[in-house]
């Protein structure tokens, strides 16, 4: 049997920059790209259930199927929120493809393990044209113009080693933690929590920390019962610093 697959869009507003662009400075962009859906799924339905998975999964621990109602498993999914039994929540798992991050930021997320991973890689890639991020602090000085001109230099560095017959994975070596690298990730839901207790709270550096907004403004859509106690509080407070 043949499977076929309908064309995904991509809905990224930006893009890596040309090469007659050389290097252009760019923001931080989630896109959710796969979710945990049950099965049988409809494609002419509009609904992502990814709760009736764990709900499915929780009553299989309780044998409770016959107490099973809509409302019985958005309280069940609550339950398993509110007190920790997280097991449940790995069942189900999002896809987010991400781009606009710097390499300092992509270091810090690839440091939560219960996740699948799939980088942009310097090795392999031309970055003789690359997008770069300048942190809110620089701007804040007046050092804009400084910082851009030594990443141009750099630029020009890089190309001049690839014209020297460098090969691309030698001449990454000079590339700073200012260059954007594409990454996407797929943690679980229980990841997902983790993740954002740590991640959207004053102690957290601000790119990772818009990451994790975005990813929460999308996750709150999709699975609203096993983020919603995140969710109000992030909006109330606008951190997680005292989220228990």
């Amino acid at each position: 049997m043949i499977m076929k697959f309908k064309e995904r869009k991509n809905t990224m507003k930006q893009k890596r920059p040309y090469e007659s662009e050389g290097v252009k400075e760019m923001k931080m962009e989630v896109e959710l790209i796969g979710i945990t859906v049950p099965v049988p799924f409809s494609s002419t339905s509009n609904e992502y259930n990814s709760e009736s998975v764990l709900a499915t999964a929780g009553r299989t621990c309780y044998q409770s199927f016959d107490k099973q109602s809509e409302k019985s498993d958005i309280s069940l999914i609550k339950h398993f929120c509110l007190f920790g039994h997280y097991s449940v929540l790995e069942h189900c798992s999002a896809t987010f493809r991400i781009m606009g991050g710097s390499r300092t930021f992509t270091h810090q997320l690839v440091r939560h393990r219960h996740q699948g991973i799939s980088q942009e890689s310097q090795r392999y890639c031309d970055e003789g044209n690359f997008g770069y991020v300048i942190p809110r602090s620089i701007k804040a000085k007046g050092m804009t113009s400084m910082y851009s001109e030594v990443i141009n230099d750099i630029r020009r560095a890089y190309i001049m080693l690839q014209k020297a017959g460098i090969k691309n994975e030698d001449a990454r070596f000079l590339l700073p933690n200012a260059v954007c690298s594409e990454i996407v990730i797929s943690p679980n839901f229980a990841e997902l929590r983790h993740m954002f207790r740590l991640r959207l709270t004053t102690h957290a550096q601000w790119e990772i920390r818009e990451c994790f907004r975005q990813i929460l403004e999308i996750m709150i859509t999709y699975a609203p019962n096993v983020f919603k106690d995140i969710y109000e509080q992030y909006k109330e407070y606008g951190n997680l610093n005292n989220f228990k």
